[in-house]
């Protein structure tokens, strides 16, 4: 995790880095640990949980895919810390914050949708104050799991969106909630992603994955894969539900709407979150007949593309799952160009 940065922390300080990596995953981990600024609490998160709750979480990650494990102690390596401090910062109990800056009601926005021309495209725009500075862009191949592309964030291991060789695609959204009074261990929300990517080739592998795991956090998912089925799956540590399946067109934002879900989030406001939501559903007629995402993702008056405090529009994706195309902006979408990454591929 980062260093405390002052709230208004210039944005030529993101680090947009490119890693293209191949190997074991101590390897990938103890690269990304030497290119990656040195991992500490920020100032405004809770403390972090015992070992022993950790090693708990850890155990669960382990039953899933036991390399990231491995890529988390290279992580550790690579920077010159202990592996149980590194996996304790992972492991962060709650989504609480004890200081500024606070967490806005929710930025996030994404979009899957199936063309008439049968292509499969997604748009995603990720927000959050600008004092997150670590956006890298990674291609991973690892020896052991599924080569993908996507970006991360300060947290080892994770992975925030991208898509793998098999074209799926998956994409997360911070979903503010009612916490449990006791925190259990799960899956963090950042290595879910990541452990779909790597280990699932169809949505449907990836909600299957998705329902049965325990959940650290409360958080949305969209997935997507090349044959056009999309899904919604909305995640809490008391459980998760799918909250949208079957249709050639799916878009999330920050907050529940499956009638199970919806309880843990009392008295929220979702105004925002609802707003950008409504808005996606209205472009669905104009996405599927081929309008361009672009157009979606840059939109103002919904709030879907932000410039400001906690809805400042830190990265924008574009990718075709048809075409095994993906594009990122650095920035908002109105006024970043895409730079298109090469494909996950094992060769």
């Amino acid at each position: 995790m980062p260093a405390f940065w002052p709230l208004n922390a210039p944005a030529d300080n993101a680090d947009y880095t490119w890693l293209d990596l191949r190997g074991p995953h101590y390897a990938l981990g103890q690269a990304q640990g030497r290119q990656t600024e040195r991992f500490v609490i920020p100032a405004w998160w809770p403390a972090p949980p015992p070992l022993s709750f950790a090693a708990d979480c850890a155990r669960q990650i382990g039953e899933l895919h036991p390399p990231l494990l491995d890529e988390l102690r290279g992580y550790a390596d690579g920077q010159g810390l202990a592996y149980e401090d590194v996996l304790r910062g992972v492991c962060r109990q709650t989504m609480r914050l004890r200081a500024r800056p606070p967490y806005p009601e929710g930025g996030c926005s994404s979009l899957a949708v199936v063309g008439a021309d049968g292509q499969v495209r997604v748009g995603r725009n990720y927000d959050f104050h600008p004092v997150q500075r670590v956006r890298q862009r990674l291609r991973l191949t690892p020896e052991q799991g599924r080569p993908s592309v996507g970006t991360r964030g300060s947290v080892p291991g994770g992975r925030y969106d991208g898509v793998n060789d098999a074209g799926l695609f998956i994409c997360l959204h911070v979903a503010l909630s009612d916490e449990p009074a006791e925190p259990q261990p799960g899956i963090p929300f950042h290595l879910l992603p990541r452990l779909v990517l790597e280990t699932c080739a169809r949505t449907r592998d990836a909600v299957e994955l998705l329902t049965r795991v325990r959940h650290l956090h409360a958080f949305n998912y969209l997935i997507a894969d090349a044959t056009g089925d999309l899904a919604v799956v909305e995640a809490h540590p008391a459980g998760a539900r799918v909250a949208a399946q079957g249709e050639p067109f799916a878009a999330c934002t920050n907050h529940f709407r499956h009638p199970d879900m919806q309880r843990f989030q009392p008295g929220r406001r979702h105004t925002h979150s609802q707003q950008r939501l409504d808005f996606l559903h209205s472009q669905s007629a104009a996405l599927q007949a081929g309008a361009e995402v672009l157009s979606a993702l840059s939109d103002h008056p919904s709030g879907l593309c932000g410039h400001a405090g906690g809805h400042t529009t830190l990265w924008s994706l574009s990718a075709n799952l048809t075409a095994r195309t993906i594009a990122y902006a650095r920035g908002a979408p109105c006024c970043t160009g895409f730079e298109a990454l090469p494909w996950p591929s094992a060769n």
